[in-house]
Order: structure tokens, then sequence, then C-alpha cells
């Protein structure tokens, strides 16, 4: 038998061993190449979370630091208001009362409270506001009581005026209906306003005298 037959069966059982070390090594690499790019992704994961976690940490002091210097703006408004309510309350008593002084007929204008005048043929009156868009419209609700012996035609006049005592709006009512002796009536309309305004004030002007002769 020649050497080269003899040697075969080792040459076979070599080249098993290189082919075995060949895919060993060969499955390592590729585990080596998993693992490294494993690695690479979570850096890079790591990395993107650390810059967004300095981001929201900066944007949060930032915000904080706003929120606080709005606090103290408030709290500093707060302590101006409380301190000029009292001014505002006292300036306001004092225009009231130099209208008061100026026009004593008038009488403070308050909505849907029902004032008593009882002067002449007024009773009583009460006004009301009602909103229609951006403007506010004022309306009356006079009664009239007839306390004379006599027939009459009830006739008045409704004047409104603002916080400084400008007449601001007006109504005026002549009834031909004669009102017995004791009877009484009730007037409703709404107020015309020269100018848009708030009204403070107001005074009602009895005018049946001036009308008396309608009376048949």
């Amino acid at each position: 038998m020649s050497d080269f037959q003899r040697n075969t069966p080792d040459d076979h059982v070599i080249d098993k061993m290189s082919h075995d070390r060949y895919l060993r090594t060969g499955r390592s690499s590729r585990s080596r190449i998993k693992i490294l790019g494993l690695g690479v992704t979570l850096g890079v994961t790591l990395l993107v979370l650390m810059v967004v976690s300095i981001y929201s940490a900066s944007k949060i002091s930032s915000l904080s630091g706003e929120k606080m210097d709005l606090e103290r703006k408030l709290v500093t408004a707060e302590q101006e208001i409380n301190t000029l309510n009292p001014k505002l309350e006292k300036t306001r008593t004092e225009l009231n009362d130099l209208v008061q002084s100026r026009f004593p007929n008038l009488q403070p204008l308050t909505i849907n409270n029902m004032l008593e005048i009882n002067e002449g043929l007024i009773k009583q009156v009460v006004f009301t506001k009602i909103k229609q868009g951006k403007q506010d419209i004022y309306k009356y609700l006079v009664v009239v009581e007839n306390a004379a012996i006599k027939k009459i035609n009830p006739s008045f006049r409704v004047l409104l005026f603002d916080e400084f005592g400008v007449h601001v709006g007006s109504a005026d009512v002549v009834d031909k209906r004669v009102l017995e002796a004791g009877e009484s009536r009730d007037y409703t309309a709404e107020l015309e306003l020269l100018f848009e305004t708030t009204p403070k004030h107001f005074y009602i002007e009895d005018l049946s005298a001036n009308y008396s002769s309608l009376v048949n």
C-alpha cells in the first residue's frame, strides 16, 4: 500500500477539524458584529435620551422661572388693587355727595329694585337693563296713582344722569286717557340715552298739571 493511501484518513480528519474551526470562527465573528451593532444602537439611544433630558430640564427651569415671575407680578397687582380700592370707594362717595348737594332731587338708580317715590302722581318705579348685542338697553316701569279728588291726565318725564350729574337720557309720557280719583296705572317703555354711558341717578318729574286741559 502506498504512502498516499495510508495518509488519506488522517487528511480527512484534518480537513474536518479545519472546517469546524472555520464555522466556529464565522459564527463568533457574526456574534461580535451583532453585539457591536446592539452596543452602537444602545449608545445612540442613550445619547438621544441624554440630549432630550437636558433640553427638558432646561425648558422646565425656564418655565418655572416665568411662573415665579408671573406670580410675583400677580401678588404686586393684587396689593396695588387692595390699596386703591378704599381710595376709589372714598372718591365715589365724595363724588356722589357732591352730585347730591348740587342736585338734591336726584336719586341713585338701581336695577331690578322697586323704588318708592310717593311724590305727586308718581308712586313707584323699577328700572331694568337688557343686554342687546354690545349695547345696554334701559327700561322703566312707573306706577302712578291719582290721590286727588278730580280727574287727571297722567303725564311725567323720566330723566337719567351719569355719576357726574350730567343729563344722559330721558323719556316723556303724556296719556290722554283720564285717570279717575283713587285709580292707579303703570307705564313701561325704553329710555333713550343721548350717548353710550351708564346712568347712575334719575329724577321723575310730574307734568300732570301742565295737561289738565285735556280732561273732559
